[in-house]
Protein backbone atom coordinates (compact mmCIF):
# COMPACT_ATOMS: atom_id res chain seq x y z
CA UNK A 1 0.00 0.00 0.00
CA UNK A 2 2.90 2.21 0.88
CA UNK A 3 3.70 1.71 -2.59
CA UNK A 4 0.99 2.78 -4.30
CA UNK A 5 0.77 6.18 -1.93
CA UNK A 6 3.97 6.65 -2.92
CA UNK A 7 3.13 6.66 -6.32
CA UNK A 8 0.10 8.81 -6.37
CA UNK A 9 1.92 11.54 -4.59
CA UNK A 10 4.93 11.63 -7.62
CA UNK A 11 2.57 11.88 -9.92
CA UNK A 12 0.22 14.28 -8.48
CA UNK A 13 3.93 16.44 -8.47
CA UNK A 14 4.44 15.75 -12.06
CA UNK A 15 0.42 17.07 -13.04
CA UNK A 16 1.22 20.40 -11.31
CA UNK A 17 4.61 21.03 -13.05
CA UNK A 18 3.20 19.89 -16.61
CA UNK A 19 2.14 22.89 -18.83
CA UNK A 20 -0.84 22.54 -21.33
CA UNK A 21 -2.35 24.90 -24.00
CA UNK A 22 -4.57 23.96 -26.51
CA UNK A 23 -4.88 26.31 -29.67
CA UNK A 24 -7.20 24.70 -31.96
CA UNK A 25 -9.74 26.83 -34.03
CA UNK A 26 -12.86 26.13 -34.29
CA UNK A 27 -13.13 24.90 -37.26
CA UNK A 28 -10.84 22.00 -36.63
CA UNK A 29 -12.77 21.10 -34.03
CA UNK A 30 -15.43 20.93 -36.39
CA UNK A 31 -13.48 19.36 -38.83
CA UNK A 32 -12.65 16.74 -36.16
CA UNK A 33 -16.32 15.99 -35.31
CA UNK A 34 -17.54 15.89 -38.32
CA UNK A 35 -15.11 12.58 -38.86
CA UNK A 36 -16.30 11.14 -35.70
CA UNK A 37 -19.88 11.50 -37.00
CA UNK A 38 -21.65 14.97 -36.13
CA UNK A 39 -24.32 16.24 -37.87
CA UNK A 40 -26.61 19.47 -37.83
CA UNK A 41 -30.45 19.16 -37.20
CA UNK A 42 -30.45 21.10 -40.87
CA UNK A 43 -28.59 18.40 -42.73
CA UNK A 44 -31.19 15.86 -41.72
CA UNK A 45 -33.45 15.24 -44.38
CA UNK A 46 -35.76 12.18 -42.32
CA UNK A 47 -38.06 13.01 -39.34
CA UNK A 48 -38.03 10.30 -36.44
CA UNK A 49 -41.05 9.15 -34.41
CA UNK A 50 -43.16 12.40 -33.41
CA UNK A 51 -40.82 15.07 -34.87
CA UNK A 52 -42.94 17.61 -36.40
CA UNK A 53 -41.74 19.00 -39.62
CA UNK A 54 -40.94 22.83 -39.30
Amino acid sequence: MLGIGIGLILGVIFMFSYKYESTISDYNIEEKARALGMHYDGECKVLFGKDEEK
